[in-house]
């Protein structure tokens, strides 16, 4: 499985729908922790731990590691293992979901106008970080926003091809390989390969509307080819 992003959407979600595992995930995006210690901090058992740390896995969002311990033998530690976004946006006219990947070794660049305050043990330090805190959460929710409408966008374009290939009286095969192509989902480093697969995308979906033209132009020319052919032979006899 890919180390910057999962490889099977359906263990994700199923994943991210338990709110244990979730405040696992919140635990390992801090640091790396081992299992006795997580159950402590959630009040399970270690065996409880372990099975959601075995379905974490499984989706390909936690790995494990051995590491020193002051106390004895090693201990093993599970951390996070992936770098990518995950964003599901359901609308009366759209349903995206979309998967952007991160390089693992690749540094994310902090927005401009945006700073990571220092941490100091006073009250003017922690004032510095909620205020900045706040900016972020703000600059989050207009994010989005502008998602949704972005969302209710693409729905609508892909409503105008659906269209399209309707009034074309498409065969259903044909219709789903173009929504395949369409699909949303995209697994990218960054967003030039982004832009490179999605040219590529675009490519083949045109190639397949172009055959599809041409097929059904070829259709309608034999037709009236054989209509006329038709028509002849009528008036041949009425001679």
């Amino acid at each position: 499985m890919s180390q910057e992003g999962p490889g099977d959407l359906d263990r994700v979600f199923k994943a991210l729908g338990n709110e244990t595992r979730r405040r696992i995930l919140r635990f390992l995006a801090q640091r790396a922790h081992y299992p006795y210690e997580l159950s402590t901090m959630l009040g399970l058992t270690p065996r409880g731990v372990f099975k959601h740390l075995e379905s974490l896995q499984k989706a390909g969002l936690v790995e494990r590691e051995h590491g020193e311990s002051d106390l004895g033998p090693d201990r093993v530690y599970y951390r996070l293992n992936v770098r990518f976004g995950l964003s599901t946006t359901i609308l009366p006219d759209s349903f995206v979901v979309r998967l952007t990947r991160h390089g693992r070794t690749g540094r994310i660049v902090i927005p401009q106008g945006f700073v990571i305050p220092e941490a100091r043990p006073d009250v003017a330090a922690v004032r510095r970080l909620l205020r900045e805190l706040g900016k972020v959460n703000r600059r989050l929710s207009d994010l989005d926003e502008e998602r949704m409408r972005f969302a209710s966008l693409r729905g609508k374009i892909i409503r105008q091809i659906e269209i399209i290939m309707d009034e074309a009286q498409w065969d259903e095969e044909s219709c789903q390989k173009v929504r395949t192509l369409l699909d949303p989902v995209r697994q990218q480093m960054d967003e030039s390969i982004e832009e490179e697969a999605w040219t590529s995308t675009a490519q083949e979906a045109l190639q397949l509307f172009e055959r599809m033209f041409s097929s059904q132009a070829q259709q309608l020319k034999k037709k009236k080819s054989s209509q006329e052919k038709e028509e002849e032979f009528v008036v041949d006899l009425e001679k």
